[in-house]
């Protein structure tokens, strides 16, 4: 069983917000790092975070801080909230505060560029000593979160001790938290994830019909599937909740920024335009650049996944990616 000493969560972005939220609802101290001196200042004067995640009354039980020794001191579970390009900075600040002890909850999508690492295999790669990993992935918006709004996730632990003592920290009446070993998997799925929903945010934005959105959605998650097996991950893992459920949270929802910055690109708009106007990159977009290097690194000719890199980075249109999909030689589906 968790205790109910501090749980530190490192990020104060809108993700990282909203599990520090869930963890204080359940009863829970919440130490949360916070990089922006003013989103602390605001979180301790006004119990809000009007930056990233407006519009809620934060919990009493979240305690923001600038200082990670401060943040990681006494606290068994570490919950890491950060965008992947600047995990690794983190980590490396992290390294002098940490023990075997603890047990790291990796709540980031993406993979490191210049590495292609995943999140998990980024901290074993900077860490000086091993601790125990696990992951939350799924579909998952925070603002619906915040509201409290029936959420299932996957937990991921190759541990399933600790799978399931982290399973009793996040459940509650509105949380149900989904047990599996595939730590990999799911973390492949969640960055694979971001990078489709450019895609499908794309389509939607040049006015591509029904029948060719489906289509889209239909062999991206093929792909991801192919992704996910080379990497090291289960096939069984892309059609549960880390997989098709967090692909179609992207499709169906109406929050996501990979879809919304996909839009942009499929009206037409520049990405440079579009980043200046929105104000931030989303991870999907450092994601698209990582898959791209994965597929040549594992000999992958998966032409949604290279079209998502030809659109966004090479100025293909959508109209000549679709041509070119159509023109592929007639086969079995399975056989793609």
């Amino acid at each position: 069983m968790a205790s109910k000493k501090s749980i530190a969560v490192l990020g104060e972005g809108a993700w990282g917000t909203a599990i520090a939220s869930l963890l204080a609802y359940n009863g829970y101290r919440v130490n949360l790092w916070c990089h922006d001196l003013e989103v602390k200042k605001t979180i301790e004067q006004k119990r809000s975070n009007d930056h990233y995640l407006p519009g809620f009354v934060l919990h009493k039980n979240i305690f923001p801080s600038t200082e990670l020794n401060e943040v990681l001191s006494g606290s068994i579970w570490v919950f890491e909230a950060i965008p992947v390009q600047y995990l690794r900075s983190v980590a490396q600040q992290c390294a002098p505060f940490i023990s075997q002890e603890q047990r790291w909850v990796i709540l980031s999508k993406g993979i490191e560029q210049e590495t292609l690492l995943l999140p998990s295999q980024l901290l074993d790669d900077v860490f000086p000593v091993s601790v125990h990993k696990a992951a939350v992935v799924g579909p998952s918006f925070a603002r619906d979160l915040m509201h409290q709004e029936i959420t299932a996730v996957n937990v991921a632990a190759y541990d399933a001790s600790i799978g399931t003592e982290l399973q009793l920290l996040l459940a509650n009446a509105y949380f149900r938290p989904y047990f599996t070993h595939d730590v990999l998997g799911v973390q492949i799925c969640a960055a694979v994830k971001n990078a489709l929903g450019l895609l499908l945010g794309i389509a939607d934005g040049a006015g591509c019909s029904d029948n060719t959105r489906a289509f889209l959605v239909t062999k991206a998650l093929q792909e991801m599937q192919q992704v996910c097996l080379a990497m090291g991950g289960k096939r069984e893992t892309v059609y549960g909740l880390s997989g098709v459920g967090d692909l179609l949270l992207s499709v169906l929802g109406s929050q996501s920024r990979n879809v919304e910055v996909g839009r942009k690109l499929g009206q037409q708009q520049k990405l440079e335009t579009i980043l200046q106007e929105t104000g931030y990159i989303p991870e999907g977009i450092n994601t698209v650049q990582s898959l791209y290097a994965l597929l040549q690194k594992y000999s992958l000719n998966l032409p949604i996944c290279r079209g998502i890199h030809a659109i966004i980075f090479e100025h293909k249109s959508i109209n000549d990616f679709l041509a070119e999909l159509m023109t592929n030689p007639l086969q079995n589906e399975c056989d793609e």
